[in-house]
């Protein structure tokens, strides 16, 4: 049920069927009108007839009827005389029934007394509208977001009612907004979320009695139509201010959750690719020795077979070599016997008789020492020792 609608057509029934005429207070209205009002409201919005229905209607109807007599006042009293009354005939009254109304507004004594006694109320009040005699009701109405209906939290219309262009009617005013706004700030960091607005009608009144010490129970920041909560409804808000909290907290877990969820599929994958890299490396590594024990053997082979070569080139060297000297008519000599041909000089005398070979006849004989020879197999052997450096 929308209760803005609830209430706006109750006001309508409420002005049709109530009179004002020989009114003087709610209680002068006869209980048949009551149950008219009643009846018109179950049909229009199909509701049960039961008591705490009736209750309800006739609460509305009883503050509505008591807040239309009190705008017709304000009427009254911003004119000076009852010709100007009379020319300013307010909206939805027959001129008899303004007639009536200005008569009694003139010339009741209890109502003039009882004007007088709200007057001086007002006037210990620490907090001061600035909307004259509008409703706090029609400035609500009137503040509401078109596209949506949706009227101004009381937070909001508090501000709306005690601002002129942004200047406070009163300090007194503008520290209930203060502390109003402060709590609702705390409450949504709390819950993480924006709240509702009776929770923050909750709020503000809270701030309200605590900044102004005020001990009554009737709410403010509405003017006539605040509805006061029930045990009831009171209980239920604090339920559904538990279960949105409760909701806000499972939703925060979820979240969590999932940040958890996805930071191990994140840690597991870079484990995955880690391990990946691991062996990747792992199996070039053992590409890169085994290539390395395949050019160390290779290297070993061909030095093997550098020093196979080596020895048989040596070999064939030395072979060479013994068929030269051989050819050249040479022979190893000790040396204790080279020392004695060379300190025998008859001995040398000898070999330089000896002809050659290869002399033809007539010539003068060439003899060729042992020393001669030792020397020359000296020279064959470090030129061959240089040969083989140089392979």
């Amino acid at each position: 049920m929308n209760y803005r609608s609830f209430k706006d057509d109750v006001v309508v029934v409420m002005k049709r069927k109530l009179p004002l005429i020989g009114v003087r207070t709610w209680s002068d209205i006869h209980p048949t009108i009551h149950r008219l009002i009643i009846a018109d409201m179950i049909d229009r919005w199909d509701l049960e007839d039961t008591p705490e229905t009736e209750e309800k209607v006739l609460k509305i109807a009883k503050e509505r009827y008591r807040g239309w007599r009190s705008t017709l006042s304000s009427t009254y009293k911003a004119y000076k005389t009852d010709a100007a009354r009379l020319a300013n005939l307010p909206e939805d009254l027959q001129p008899e029934e303004w007639e009536w109304m200005i008569e009694y507004f003139g010339t009741d004594s209890k109502f003039q007394d009882r004007s007088q006694e709200n007057a001086d109320n007002r006037k210990k009040q620490k907090t001061k509208h600035i909307i004259g005699s509008k409703s706090y009701s029609q400035v609500s109405f009137e503040k509401r977001n078109l596209e949506t209906g949706e009227e101004p939290d009381c937070i909001a219309l508090w501000e709306l009612t005690h601002t002129n262009d942004g200047t406070w009617s009163n300090t007194d005013s503008q520290k209930v907004y203060d502390k109003a706004l402060q709590e609702v700030k705390i409450k949504e960091t709390e819950t993480e979320g924006p709240l509702s607005s009776e929770q923050k009608n909750n709020i503000f009144q809270t701030a309200y009695k605590d900044t102004l010490e005020c001990k009554s129970s009737q709410p403010r920041g509405y003017g006539y139509m605040a509805k006061t909560s029930t045990g009831s409804e009171r209980f239920r808000i604090q339920i559904e201010e538990q279960a949105r909290a409760t909701a806000a907290t499972q939703e925060r877990n979820s979240q969590l959750s999932q940040q958890v969820n996805e930071l191990e599929d994140q840690l597991q994958a870079e484990r995955a690719n880690t391990q990946e890299r691991i062996n990747l490396e792992r199996a070039e590594r053992e590409q890169l020795e085994e290539r390395l024990k395949e050019e160390c053997a290779e290297r070993e082979r061909l030095l093997q077979e550098e020093r196979t070569s080596r020895l048989e080139f040596e070999r064939n060297m030395m072979a060479k070599f013994v068929e030269l000297s051989q050819q050249m008519g040479t022979q190893q000599v000790p040396t204790k016997r080279v020392d004695k041909e060379n300190s025998n000089p008859n001995l040398q005398n000898i070999l330089l008789q000896r002809s050659s070979p290869n002399k033809t006849p007539g010539s003068r004989p060439t003899a060729i020492s042992s020393n001669a020879l030792i020397q020359a197999a000296a020279r064959h052997s470090r030129m061959f020792k240089a040969m083989l450096a140089s392979c």
